[in-house]
């Protein structure tokens, strides 16, 4: 199939990665490239398009987010298809050398649920209840054993006022639908999660990203785009923040929140981290409930399978999101918030959470070993690290080469909103491995390729 149709619109406000993705995009959706087709090379597909490398990796690793496409080791990129998982870059020996997806290590979760599943099935009038509709404000039973869960961990959520949610990513997206109307300019910190990229580009939002420093978001710039943009809601990753690590200080939270009310303005926090974190701030919705709506979730602490999330909004606003649950799915699912609910009263979350929280603290002391010398921040209970490269290598050059080694990371260029350039760094997620030994085995590999470009100027953490 050629590619030199595809016509991108130079002097377009749309970036042209994006034109030339969402071109890809629609190719694959309506089946003029099927499952299995090979894609041209980055070289290859700069030259038919008119554009450069450099977009073209931009362009690629967009829709291989968008779950269509897939990178193959020393093969290059095709069409996803239908069966397999397509995050995961597999050797021959089938371990992972991914890292990529900031997911959490692999634990043995197993006994633990089977034991939970088997006293859930032996009730059985409990279970013949759960298998009903219920509220879309969920059972308040398994709503106090969260919020006491939460409570004893620094996080004070109300249990008459806090919602379940289909994970985290859900939570965001009830905020963002529930708060703002399309042309509404949301602030976010430089680099963000892209998932609220993607949920504001959903919603037709205007995203306005605040510059930020090693803790985080600089105060005074979210005075001055408050003033600027009348923002609805400020979106802010206050612990351990996607991708960078920062986590805000107590003062400077104290500040963000002061100039938000200032403002009129509502923080949106997204804690998805939180829990991993023996020792941070407490969280903005501690400080000032009427004006946070706080998102979290049990994905990242105890398992991701359990798609169960969390989320407490100003007492005012509260109708406003169970309607927004009732929208969505009329209720999450009980059966699962009765099973995360057990969890948490026979313990079993606590040692869930402890095990991750310890094979984390063993994963970065050991990269910390792989990746001496280079430009790296992390958290030693966090799931990933960022990591500026060396001068003499460019960030295109970069994903081209890490992908030839059969090496996934994510490119700044993921996190960076519409119109902004990324900074020359990638996000490595440690616990995306299914092992200590094949970490080590991919972060050597990282750290020869970073090597061959020559050394970085400094050595920061």
């Amino acid at each position: 199939m050629t590619f030199t149709d595809i016509s991108l619109q130079k002097h377009d406000t749309t970036p042209l990665y994006r034109q030339l993705a969402d071109a890809l995009a629609q190719r694959i959706e309506q089946g003029e490239l099927a499952p299995g087709d090979r894609l041209p090379t980055h070289r290859g597909l700069a030259d038919a398009v008119g554009v450069t490398i450099g977009t073209v990796t931009r362009a690629y690793a967009d829709v291989e987010r968008r779950g269509l496409i897939e990178a193959r080791v020393g093969a290059g990129t095709f069409v996803r298809r239908a069966q397999g998982p397509s995050w995961r870059f597999e050797q021959a020996d089938g371990t992972t050398r991914s890292l990529g997806y900031n997911i959490p290590p692999a634990i043995d979760r197993a006994e633990a649920l089977q034991q939970a599943l088997r006293q859930l099935a032996e009730h059985g009038p409990t279970l013949n209840q759960l298998m009903l509709y219920q509220s879309p404000e969920g059972i308040g039973e398994h709503r106090q054993a969260l919020a006491a869960w939460l409570g004893r961990r620094g996080i004070a959520l109300d249990a008459d006022q806090l919602l379940f949610t289909s994970g985290a990513q859900h939570g965001v997206q009830l905020a963002l639908q529930t708060l703002c109307r399309p042309g509404d300019s949301v602030l976010c910190e430089r680099l963000t999660y892209p998932g609220l990229l993607s949920l504001a580009r959903q919603q037709h939002l205007h995203v306005r990203p605040v510059e930020m420093d090693d803790e985080g978001l600089l105060p005074e710039a979210v005075d001055a785009a408050c003033r600027q943009h009348r923002p609805r809601l400020l979106y802010v990753t206050p612990t351990l923040q996607n991708p960078t690590t920062a986590t805000l200080g107590d003062a400077r939270r104290d500040a963000l929140i002061a100039i938000c009310r200032e403002h009129g303005v509502l923080i949106v926090e997204d804690d998805v981290h939180g829990l991993l974190s023996t020792a941070c701030p407490a969280p903005l919705v501690n400080r000032s409930a009427d004006t946070v709506v706080h998102v979290g979730g049990l994905g990242k602490a105890l398992a991701p399978g359990l798609r169960l999330g969390y989320l407490q909004a100003p007492a005012t606003l509260r109708s406003a999101f169970v309607a927004g649950v009732q929208n969505h799915s009329w209720m999450i699912s009980p059966l699962l918030t009765a099973l995360a609910a057990l969890l948490i009263e026979q313990g079993t979350a606590d040692r869930l959470l402890q095990q991750v929280q310890t094979e984390m603290a063993a994963r970065w002391q050991r990269a910390v070993h792989c990746l001496s010398g280079q430009r790296l921040r992390f958290h030693p209970q966090g799931f990933h690290g960022w990591l500026t490269l060396p001068d003499a290598l460019p960030l295109s050059e970069c994903l081209i080469q890490a992908r030839a080694r059969g090496l996934d990371v994510k490119s700044a260029e993921l996190f960076s909103p519409p119109g902004y350039p990324a900074p020359p760094a990638i996000r490595i997620a440690v616990s995306a491995p299914t092992s200590l030994a094949t970490m080590e085995q991919a972060l050597s590999e990282l750290q020869d390729l970073l090597n061959r470009a020559g050394p970085p100027d400094a050595f920061t953490l």
